[in-house]
């Protein structure tokens, strides 16, 4: 099987070999995403690198809360997802049970996926700082 990225500037071509069990999954996933398997192997290592860069993304987050002061963790440990993206994601979840997701909506998906799990991290660590900094966290702890 051939590979060609043609959505670069610079395409490369690849030739793999995928043991039949693995072809026939990417196989029928590429068939339930109506895209070619090519199409689909790139998806799939395109969103694996992107988790590659947002989980780097909030390692650096959570190693800069230790340089905050009282009063900043106390503001990132009360910090909540929005309304509107609450919302964005519950309709993502059920359009995804009802009839699956498109490419961009299921990007949408992982993007706030993304950023409620950096909420919740951001909100554990700032309230462990301000735990071992000597303060009553129980206000916060819900």
């Amino acid at each position: 099987m051939e590979l060609a990225y043609t959505n670069s500037i610079n395409p490369k071509t690849i030739t793999i070999t995928l043991p039949t069990p693995i072809y026939s999954r990417v196989e029928r996933q590429s068939q339930l995403m109506q895209r070619s398997i090519a199409e689909e192997l790139i998806a799939v290592v395109t969103e694996y690198w992107q988790k590659e860069v947002l989980a780097d993304d909030i390692e650096q987050t959570l190693a800069q809360l230790d340089l905050l002061t009282d009063s900043e963790l106390w503001q990132s440990a009360q910090i909540a997802v929005s309304s509107e993206n609450t919302e964005s994601m519950q309709e993502l979840v059920e359009k995804q049970q009802r009839d699956g997701l498109t490419a961009s909506e299921n990007q949408q998906a992982q993007l706030l996926s993304h950023l409620f799990n950096r909420i919740m991290l951001v909100r554990a660590k700032a309230a462990i700082l301000l735990k071992r900094r000597g303060y009553d966290i129980s206000p916060i702890i819900k």
